[in-house]
C-alpha cells in the first residue's frame, strides 16, 4: 500500500499522465451520491425529512435506528466541498478569474434554474399523483418551489464565485505561514463561528428556509471549500494527510461527546439548546461540529484515493455522470416510488426494494441526459469540467506534460 505521501504527493511530485482521469475522485463522487440517493428513499419510507412522495413507516423504532444515519447525513457532502475547492485552484489557475466564473455559472447555473423552474415542480407533481392528491402540473411549474436537494449546487455557485472575486483581487500569497494542522484548525474554528451564529437565524431542525437552500449548511460547505483551496493552491494535500487515520478517530470522537451532549441536553429537558441556545451548550456543540466536519472530510477523501483510485470503464461513466445524476435524481426516485405505491408490502420492505432498484436507475437517467446533444454541456459534473479542459490541453502539447500545474482541478 502506498504512503499517505505518495498518494496526495502534488502533480509536481508525480506528473499524471496526458488525459488520465483522477478516478479516485470519480469513485468518491459516485459513493456519495449513491449514499444520497439511498437516504432520500429512507426518508420517504422510514424516517427523516419530508420527500416528494412518502409511504412512511407507522413504527417508531426507525426514528431512533436511523439516528447514526441522520447524523452521517448532515456531514455527507462535506468531502465534495473540500475536493471541488481543490480542483478550483488548479481551473482558476488556468483558466483565469473570469473564464473561470463563467465556467461555473454555466455549470452550475444552468442545471439550478432547470431544477427549480422544471425538475422540482415535476417531481411535486409526480408525488402528488402518487399520494392520491389533487395534482397540477401547472400549478407546480408556476410554483418553482426552490431548491431543494440543490441547495448544494446553490452553495457551491457563491463560493466559487466569491472565490473567483477574491482572486480577481488578490493574488494567492506566495509563501505559506500555517502548517496542516494549523490550517485544519482554522477550518474548524471558522465552521464552529460562522454556523453559531447562522443558526440563530436557520438552525438545523428549520425546513422553512428561503428557497430550501439550507442555509444552515453553509458554513460548513465554505469552509471546507476553502480549506481545499488552500491545499489546492499549495500544490498538494500532503500536509492535510498526514494525520489521515488520527484525523479518522478525532472525527469519531466528537460524534461520540456530540451524541453525548444532545442526550445529556435532553435529559435536562433544554434538548434544543444545543441547536437554538446561545449558551455553553450551543458554544460546544459547534466547536464539535466544526470539528467532525473538517476531520471526517479530510479523513474519508484520504481514504478514497488511498485505497480506490481504480475502476473499469463502467464506473468511469457513472463518475462522469454523477453531477447529472445529482440533478435528476429527485425526479427519478420519485417516479421509482410511484410505479411501486400499489405495491402490497410493507414501507420497509419497499424502503429495501427502491433503494437497490433507484441508484443504478438514477445513474442510467444521468449517464443518457449527459449523452444528449446540448444538455450534456450544461450537465457536466461541476468540478470535473475544468480537469478535463486542462488535461486535453496536455494531451495537445506534450511539451507540458511533465509541468505539473499548481493544483488540481476536478
Amino acid at each position: 500500500m502506498a504512503s499517505s505521501h505518495e498518494i496526495l504527493a502534488s502533480p509536481r511530485e508525480i506528473p499524471a499522465e496526458p488525459g488520465q482521469r483522477e478516478r479516485w475522485a470519480d469513485n468518491l463522487r459516485v459513493l456519495v451520491i449513491a449514499v444520497v440517493v439511498v437516504w432520500h428513499t429512507a426518508t420517504a419510507y422510514l424516517a427523516g425529512a419530508d420527500w416528494y412522495y412518502m409511504d412512511r413507516s407507522t413504527s417508531k423504532v426507525w426514528s431512533t435506528a436511523l439516528v447514526p444515519a441522520w447524523i452521517i447525513s448532515g456531514y455527507a457532502l462535506g468531502p465534495l466541498f473540500l475536493v471541488a475547492g481543490w480542483f478550483s485552484a488548479r481551473s482558476l489557475a488556468h483558466k483565469g478569474a473570469g473564464a473561470f466564473a463563467r465556467a461555473r455559472l454555466l455549470r452550475l447555473g444552468i442545471p439550478l434554474i432547470i431544477f427549480i423552474f422544471l425538475i422540482n415542480p415535476l417531481a411535486s407533481y409526480l408525488g402528488e399523483l402518487g399520494r392520491g392528491g389533487h395534482a397540477s402540473l401547472a400549478r407546480d411549474l408556476g410554483a418553482g418551489q426552490g431548491a431543494g436537494p440543490m441547495w448544494f449546487v446553490a452553495a457551491l455557485l457563491a463560493f466559487s464565485l466569491a472565490y473567483a472575486m477574491l482572486r480577481h483581487m488578490h493574488a494567492p500569497p506566495v509563501t505559506r505561514r500555517l502548517s496542516g494542522d494549523q490550517v485544519m484548525v482554522a477550518a474548524a474554528l471558522l465552521i464552529a463561528v460562522t454556523a453559531f451564529v447562522t443558526w440563530r437565524w436557520w438552525p438545523p431542525d428549520d425546513a422553512s428556509t428561503f428557497w430550501h437552500l439550507q442555509w444552515e449548511s453553509w458554513p460548513q460547505g465554505a469552509g471546507l471549500f476553502a480549506l481545499g483551496v488552500r491545499a489546492g493552491e499549495a500544490g498538494s494535500l500532503e500536509d492535510l494527510a498526514g494525520r489521515a487515520r488520527r484525523l479518522g478517530w478525532t472525527a469519531l470522537a466528537a460524534v461520540v461527546l456530540l451524541v453525548a451532549l444532545a442526550g445529556y441536553e435532553q435529559a435536562r429537558g433544554q434538548g434544543e439548546s444545543t441547536l437554538h441556545g446561545a449558551g455553553w451548550a450551543a458554544i460546544l456543540g459547534t466547536i464539535l461540529y466544526g470539528i467532525i466536519s473538517v476531520a471526517f472530510a479530510v479523513w474519508f477523501t484520504v481514504l478514497i484515493r488511498a485505497r480506490w483510485s481504480s475502476g473499469g470503464p463502467v464506473r468511469a461513466r457513472a463518475g462522469r455522470a454523477s453531477y447529472a445524476t445529482y440533478v435528476l435524481h429527485p425526479l427519478v426516485l420519485t417516479a421509482i416510488m410511484v410505479l411501486l405505491a400499489s405495491l402490497a408490502a410493507a414501507p420497509e420492505l419497499k424502503f429495501l426494494v427502491v433503494a437497490v432498484v433507484a441508484v443504478p436507475v438514477c445513474f442510467l437517467a444521468g449517464d443518457a441526459a449527459t449523452r444528449v446533444p446540448g444538455i450534456s454541456k450544461a450537465l457536466l459534473l461541476a468540478f470535473q469540467g475544468a480537469l478535463d479542459d486542462h488535461l486535453g490541453q496536455l494531451a495537445r502539447q506534450p511539451a507540458l506534460a511533465g509541468q505539473g500545474p499548481p493544483g488540481l482541478r476536478q
